[in-house]
């Protein structure tokens, strides 16, 4: 009868035990699996930061005359800049696209942004969920969008660019569903726009 009882409670204590290990063994899987996902959305919020604070600055670069910024809306602008740096001026464009446009992922929130240089368009799929232009004059006061009349394009002197970035997959929790996300914001003072040609 007690070698009886002993097996029970060994099968028992044995069973808890391997509940326990599958149950760490799931939280590891989640970490790992939300980590990965933070990765990859910090991942693509520098690279977009990156490019963005590039041809953000290059604004109007080796323009000698005219217009520098053609039109400038709150998520899009258009202006000339010598982006490789060989003297030869190009139209850039930025501007997003809608959700129908997006790539093939899970997240409903996220669109298309659009980065145009010269007559290629690149649609670049970064997770993006939130993008906005705010353009500030030589005072910082803020300069209402769209603006499209040549007077109130030329007193932009700063650009103001924010955007969040979300996982293309939801990070599954315990309680909910919830993505990965990265806010970003900056103020960017193009030094040309101070004719300032260097």
């Amino acid at each position: 009868m007690s070698i009886m009882i002993d097996f029970i409670n060994s099968s028992l204590i044995f069973g808890i035990l391997m509940l326990t290990i599958a149950r760490v063994q799931s939280n590891i899987n989640t970490v790992l699996y939300q980590n990965q996902h933070n990765v990859t959305t910090q991942t693509n919020a520098v690279e977009l930061a990156r490019q963005l604070e590039f041809d953000l600055a290059k604004v109007g670069y080796h323009v000698v005359s005219g217009q520098h910024i053609l039109l400038a809306d709150s998520t899009m602008i258009r202006y000339f800049a010598d982006v490789d740096n060989n003297l030869v001026l190009s139209q850039v464009q930025y501007s997003i696209g809608d959700i129908s446009q997006a790539g093939f992922t899970e997240n409903s929130r996220d669109f298309p942004l659009f980065r145009t240089v010269g007559a290629n368009t690149v649609q670049q799929n970064f997770g993006v969920t939130f993008f906005k232009f705010t353009y500030y004059d030589s005072v910082y006061s803020k300069i209402p969008t769209p603006i499209t009349t040549a007077v109130n394009l030329e007193k932009i002197r700063a650009i103001n660019v924010s955007f969040r970035v979300e996982s293309p997959d939801p990070v599954y929790t315990d309680y909910d569903t919830s993505w990965a996300a990265v806010t970003w914001e900056k103020m960017i003072l193009p030094r040309n726009l101070y004719n300032l040609n260097y």
